[in-house]
Formats: C-alpha cells, structure tokens, sequence
C-alpha cells in the first residue's frame, strides 16, 4: 500500500513537470506570433501609404539627380567632344529617371510640393521648359513660400524668353530670400552671356547693372546696421 502510494505521487509530480513547461511554450508561442504578427502589418501598412511611397519615390529621384549632376560636371571638364557628349547623354539619362521617379511621388502624394519642384528641376535640365514651368506652378500652388520653386522657374522663364517673368522672380526672392535672388541673378549672368547682342538684351543688361547696385547699397546698409559704433 505505501509502495502504492510513492508510485501515484511520482506519477503525479512527474507530470507536474512536464506539463507545466509545455504549457507555459505554447502560451509563449502564441503570445509571440501575435505580437510578431500586428508588429509586421503595421509596418507594412505604414511602409504601404501614399505619404511612404511617395517619399521613396522622392528619394530615388534626388539620388538620379545626384548622378546627373555628377556626369555634368564631368561633361564640363572634358576636353574631347566625343568623351563630353557621352557623359551628357548619361546625365540625361540620369534626369529622365528622376522625371520618372519624382512623377510617381507626384501621383502617390499629389500634396508634395517639394517632389512637384524636383520635377520642375528634372523637366528643366532636359528641354522640357514649358511642362518644367507648369511643374513649378503647382509647387506655388500648394505652398506659395517654397522659394526654392520661385528660383528654378525664374530660371525656366529666361530659357523661355520671358525676361519679365525672370525679373519679377528675382523681385520677389530679393525681398524674402536674398541667397536665392543671388543665385538667379547668377543664372541671369550667365544667360545673358550667351544670347546675341540687341535691343532686349541690352536692355536686360542695364537692369543687372542696376539691381546689383541696389543689392549692393543694401548689403552696405546691413552691416553698417549691424555694426557697434
């Protein structure tokens, strides 16, 4: 009879011991695999949004743009013609991809300004002068202070010819951002340099002449502001 009784509680503990740990493993699986699970699809629903894909999409543009910029510098420096018109079929090939990429942002996120720019930029750099200047309304459209966009189709306006449309993007970057009114009145130099002489050009010329003058007074006047006499 006692004998008896040691085998029942062994049998008893034994399964004490090996039941628990299993119980405790699927409790633990379930619990994890669960977890695990709403983790995954959050993220997936998340990485899925039209503000996720769109960002991804504004990227590998910018990263195209990157690599035009990098052949048309190496265009540039070039010094055989054959070697030159490689490296700026390549950049265009490079630009054409961000067109492609920063139009799909456009289309998952039609509220981004910033990739409706870049496209603008991508637009500009390969001819497309007219659809680049329509890129860059709908810039202004959706943010009337994204000044980056009022520079790029300032540039875009000289490419088109219209010289008033140029200067009244630099009237108004000169007023809220002086970097970018430089950096257009740079682009105004250098496309100046390049047409031929005449009447408009000439005309054009004498209003750098004066507008850096005043930009000038006015650099004057700022540090004599910030001075301590």
């Amino acid at each position: 009879m006692k004998t008896l009784r040691i085998a029942l509680s062994l049998i008893f503990f034994l399964t004490l011991v090996f039941s628990a740990p299993l119980s405790r493993a699927a409790g633990g699986s379930g619990g994890g695999s669960g977890d695990s699970g709403g983790s995954s699809g959050s993220n997936a629903g998340s990485s899925r949004s039209p503000e996720r894909i769109a960002q991804r999409h504004y990227e590998a543009g910018l990263s195209s743009k990157k690599k035009a910029w990098k052949f048309d510098e190496k265009a540039a420096r070039a010094e055989d013609a054959e070697d030159r018109d490689k490296l700026l079929a390549k950049a265009r090939k490079a630009y054409e991809k961000a067109i492609a990429s920063q139009s799909a942002a456009v289309k998952a996120n039609p509220k981004s300004y910033e990739a409706e720019n870049e496209l603008g930029y991508a637009l500009r750099k390969t001819g497309q002068y007219e659809k680049a200047i329509e890129a860059y309304d709908r810039a202004l459209a959706l943010n009337g202070a994204y000044f980056p966009a009022v520079e790029y189709r300032g540039e875009a306006y000289l490419s088109v010819g219209e010289i008033q449309r140029a200067k009244d993007s630099y009237m108004k970057l000169f007023r809220n951002d002086r970097k970018l009114a430089d950096q257009l009145m740079t682009a105004m130099d250098e496309w100046l340099a390049k047409q031929p002489p005449g009447e408009g050009t000439a005309s054009f010329a004498e209003w750098l002449k004066e507008r850096k003058s005043l930009a000038n007074v006015g650099d004057e006047l700022s540090q004599n502001n910030t001075r301590g006499w």
